[in-house]
């Protein structure tokens, strides 16, 4: 029995990788939770679960149990605030590496996200000055990653837009705002401007995530997300799930969208993305590795969603 530490397992995509290694014998799952009962899975049916309720930051000191771990799957960060990202997303990490068996860890699956990288898949240097507290922390702990011990033991997943969540896995961020869209679809499916974007649902992702725990990698980084989709593609699609249909869309001028956002008082790392505009990428999905989606559409993201 090989033995999995994760991080973040409370979470959306965590509680779709739970699904998928819970029954699993091979391995014996340790999960981190500073308040195990957010997770909602019944937990005494399973004899290879370990919970640990502990901070992020007092992994490190189970070195004992450290020592024994054959993978990591780090999927646990901070969104807000204006110290947290770095407690949570920087200093664990390293903390936890530093006291992992160089000879026993066979991988460690980490989670950062798109929204670092360009479109040639190399980090944004402009992240120094203008990104929120919680890009620059991630932008931070990948730099910091090309310099460890267990580099070449580390798969970087680069999420996209993630949605998933439904009556019986928490809502992830994104989807959150999604299922509050369909009463202004009415009006947004006449309306478009130049912003494409990527997105993939959190049960691809823990299937991909279980994928690479299993088999080889081809490389050690992983942009996650479907076919790009612009924003009046988005519209049409999630109007036409709800019924509603369209024969024209109206250009909005990406200018305009900037100058509203200035106004606003934005922050320089929204201005930065209005001018980005295109977020697109060489994307790894689960159509591309093999693995069957139902969920890889905005049609079958919807469906998903509202399956209360």
């Amino acid at each position: 029995m090989q033995n999995i530490l994760i991080t973040g397992i409370s979470g959306s995509v965590g509680h779709y990788l739970f699904d998928l290694l819970a029954g699993d014998v091979r391995y014996h799952l340790y999960l981190v939770m500073r308040r195990p009962e957010k997770l909602r899975r019944d937990l005494s049916r399973y004899s290879n679960i370990t919970v640990l309720p502990l901070d992020l930051r007092e992994i490190p000191k189970q070195k004992e149990l450290l020592k024994k771990i054959d993978y990591l799957v780090w999927i646990a960060t901070s969104w807000g605030g204006f110290r947290e990202p770095w407690r949570v997303n920087v200093y664990p990490l390293f903390r936890t590496l530093r006291t992992l068996d160089p000879q026993r860890i066979q991988k460690i699956i980490y989670f950062s996200t798109a929204s670092i990288l360009n479109r040639d898949h190399k980090p944004v240097a402009a992240i120094r000055e203008i990104g929120t507290n919680y890009i620059r922390s991630k932008f931070l702990a990948h730099k910091i990653l090309q310099y460890n011990k267990l580099r070449d033991k580390i798969i970087t997943f680069f999420p996209t837009w993630v949605y998933g969540g439904d009556s019986t896995h928490p809502y992830s961020h994104a989807a959150s705002g999604l299922l509050t869209l369909h009463k202004w679809l009415k009006l947004l499916k006449y309306f478009t401007f130049d912003f494409h974007f990527h997105f993939i649902h959190c049960a691809d992702i823990a299937k991909l995530t279980k994928y690479f725990l299993e088999n080889p990698a081809d490389s050690n980084e992983y942009v996650l997300g479907n076919e790009p989709l612009s924003v009046g593609d988005f519209f049409r699609q999630a109007a036409e799930y709800y019924g509603l249909h369209t024969s024209f869309q109206i250009r909005i001028p990406m200018g305009l969208l900037r100058g509203l956002a200035a106004l606003a008082g934005k922050h320089p790392w929204d201005k930065y993305c209005l001018k980005y505009q295109n977020f697109v990428y060489e994307a790894t999905n689960c159509r591309k590795m093999g693995l069957e989606s139902n969920v890889d559409t905005i049609y079958g993201v919807l469906k998903s969603l509202n399956n209360a």
